[in-house]
């Protein structure tokens, strides 16, 4: 070998090694930037599907692989295989650190965590892989952009955290897609292992939700327009050479995935089935809400709202851009520039078969009447990446003038992106677009809240001493009932609940927008809030106190808004036991005394007691507070059959000063004092 060979040999090893080392420190970056968000106090809130449904079924899933009982396996028709996989093995990774099911209530969401662990790493390493895909799509600066918006993006780790579906649906797609245009960009021989990883991908998608059903369609009409071949002939060739394999890779993916299809597959296929049609193919049973109106279907408005409500200022910009770029390039084609929007462009082919992916995909989606922002998250990868090659096409001058400092400077930017993030954890799915405005209107727009937000209401609940005064009222029960004690029952708050003697009523956002019940929440509302949970100018979360129950109304208000509405009362032995229901009309510091006396014929007291009016629970008052302490009046033995009157004051302890009666009907101040109401006559009978 020469010296100049030998030389040429050295700069070829150099520049491979110099280019590996940007790639794997790419990664790196990316991974991290990735991982953190997504995995970092998994522990935080219940989703509603969460409460309700998701652990319950990993649960089922995991005992039927243990027992070998494969057609328990067919749990859902979504039908959820791989959430179920991933869910049962952050169950043997809980149970192995001692953590188990606590079951409903009082056992907090860290058993929880522990289920969403393995499903937030699968979709991290997705946005990892993910970007070695864009690598042989696009340029080295494109590909570390899209790589990290996607890692960064705030709906997708929002949805990335959690024990769900949408998620590891959108990982698979964007994967199957992206490893298929890798496939066409290839000739035949190298073409094959890719198509297969996008036939495994598109497999495990289809393990994962129904509208992954959009990819065989998809993937066939991408060949035929995509394909690495000139003319429509060869294009037909190609893709019958190589559809067949994607979908037998898909299928056989399917087959192996789920051990239900081992044992009865039709039944496995027609839960499916029943999912589309009957889930998906009609309205939420609980109706949705767009535009500050409660609907059963948002219409074909809805999901372009999504997009400008739940992406980025990045993402948004960058996709007005690369629609503008696009705009410039059809012009100098139609004014004769062939070399403008020309198909021969690699990258230009990709983009045109993202954004195709784009289109069908929402006008699946909006010709469904079942809608919610979730199901459009699969687009999300491919926004990102549009959004980057429109960045890129514009600022084209800038990089290149930075080109020699790219990877520093989009490191750099991901540390911002990444506090930008810690801003909003663990609350993602809060994050709306500020430049529509934000949380603030987007709660204008569509419905927020899908049980963020509780584990606060818990949190408060649980400092509250008079929470075992009875249940708790609230919408969504199974994302309450984890963060406070079991033996505090959770209520779905319904008319028929209203009666119940109860400690507090929670109102949460997403049911408020349905008017799920208009009745119970008007009702609820006549009271102030004592806690309002608010995030990122969403209103989460309100907490209330419904007036405690009484048979005899009074309408009597004590001092400085101490409303006494009515009460109760019970003879018991020799005791007679006054239950007042007390409402706090103004916030106000507490220690007030409130006093029964039991007047004979001539006005003296036989009879009295004393006692805070909340059992010295609370140092102030807050407006909508509620207390009905029993006050039991010790009755002596010797008194004589005749008609007793029951009063009842309030004074300060301090100082012995009553409060004095603002409205009622006040008893004659030589009787007993100031600031005495009659609340009943007794008669006493031996």
């Amino acid at each position: 070998m020469t010296s100049q060979s030998k030389q040429q040999a050295t700069t070829i090893r150099t520049w491979s090694f110099s280019q590996s080392l940007v790639l794997w420190g790419s990664m790196t970056i990316i991974g991290f930037v990735a991982l953190l968000p997504r995995v970092f106090g998994l522990d935080d809130f219940y989703t509603i599907d969460e409460g309700y449904h998701w652990p319950g079924r990993v649960e089922r899933f995991a005992e039927a692989l243990a027992t070998q009982d494969w057609a328990v396996t067919n749990q859902t028709g979504h039908p959820g295989v791989t959430t179920m996989w991933l869910g049962s093995l952050g169950r043997w990774l809980g149970e192995s650190v001692g953590v188990y099911d606590p079951g409903w209530a009082g056992g907090g969401a860290t058993y929880l965590g522990f289920l969403r662990l393995p499903l937030a790493i699968v979709n991290a390493l997705a946005v990892v892989i993910g970007y070695v895909l864009l690598r042989r799509l696009f340029r080295a600066d494109i590909a570390l952009l899209a790589g990290i918006m996607w890692a960064t993006s705030p709906f997708m780790i929002a949805h990335s955290r959690v024990l769900h579906l949408d998620a590891l649906l959108t990982s698979f797609i964007a994967l199957s897609v992206l490893a298929l245009l890798v496939a066409m960009r290839d000739d035949d021989h190298k073409s094959v292992p890719w198509v297969i990883a996008s036939g495994v991908c598109a497999g495990l998608a289809l393990l994962t939700k129904a509208p992954s059903f959009i990819l065989p369609p998809l993937v066939g009409l991408l060949m035929l327009l995509f394909s690495p071949t000139a003319g429509w002939w060869q294009r037909i060739l190609w893709a019958l050479r190589h559809y067949p394999i994607w979908l037998g890779c898909a299928v056989l993916m399917v087959f192996i995935g789920w051990p239900a299809m081992w044992v009865n597959p039709i039944e496995a296929i027609g839960s499916i089935v029943n999912e589309i049609i009957r889930n998906g193919g009609v309205p939420h049973h609980s109706g949705n809400y767009f535009l500050g109106t409660p609907v059963a279907d948002p219409g074909v408005l809805f999901y372009p709202a999504v997009v400008l409500w739940r992406t980025t200022p990045l993402t948004l910009i960058g996709l007005v851009m690369l629609l503008i770029s696009l705009g410039v390039a059809l012009r100098k084609r139609l004014a004769g520039n062939s070399a403008a929007l020309s198909l021969q462009d690699r990258e230009l082919r990709v983009v045109l078969a993202l954004g195709l992916f784009v289109m069908l995909f929402i006008l699946m989606l909006s010709l469904q009447p079942k809608k919610f922002d979730r199901y459009l998250l699969p687009i999300w990868p491919t926004l990102t990446i549009l959004a980057s090659v429109g960045f890129l096409r514009v600022f084209t001058y800038f990089w290149n003038r930075w080109q020699h400092h790219t990877h520093w400077f989009l490191g750099a930017g991901a540390v911002i992106l990444l506090l930008n993030l810690s801003w909003f954890h663990p609350y993602y799915l809060a994050y709306f677009n500020p430049l529509v405005g934000g949380g603030a209107t987007a709660q204008q727009v569509m419905l927020t809240g899908w049980g963020e937000g509780m584990e606060e209401v818990g949190a408060w609940l649980n400092r509250q001493p008079d929470l075992n005064r009875g249940p708790v009222l609230s919408w969504i029960p199974p994302t309450l009932a984890p963060f406070i004690p079991a033996e505090n029952l959770v209520l779905d708050l319904r008319e028929e609940n209203l009666e119940r003697a109860t400690s507090y009523a929670v109102l949460y956002s997403r049911s408020v927008q349905r008017g799920e019940s208009i009745v119970a929440e008007e009702y609820v509302r006549q009271n102030p809030p004592l806690f309002t949970v608010q995030k990122h100018g969403i209103d989460y979360a309100t907490v209330h106190q419904l007036p405690r129950p009484f048979d005899e109304p009074i309408d009597a208000v004590f001092g400085d808004g101490l409303y006494l509405r009515g009460f109760s009362h019970e003879l018991v032995d020799n005791t007679l036991v006054i239950t007042p229901s007390w409402s706090i009309q103004t916030e106000q510091p507490g220690n007030v005394f409130s006093f029964v006396h039991i007047l004979n014929d001539n006005g003296d007291v036989v009879a009295q007691v004393d006692a805070p009016l909340d059992q010295g629970m609370f140092a102030t008052w807050k407006a909508g507070r509620h207390f009905d302490s029993p006050l039991p009046v010790p009755l002596p033995a010797e008194l004589p059959e005749a008609d007793y009157q029951i009063v009842m004051g309030l004074y300060h302890p301090a100082d012995g000063v009553r409060l004095p009666l603002q409205q009622g009907q006040a008893l004659p101040e030589e009787l007993d004092g100031p600031g005495v109401i009659v609340l009943t006559t007794l008669r006493l009978s031996r």
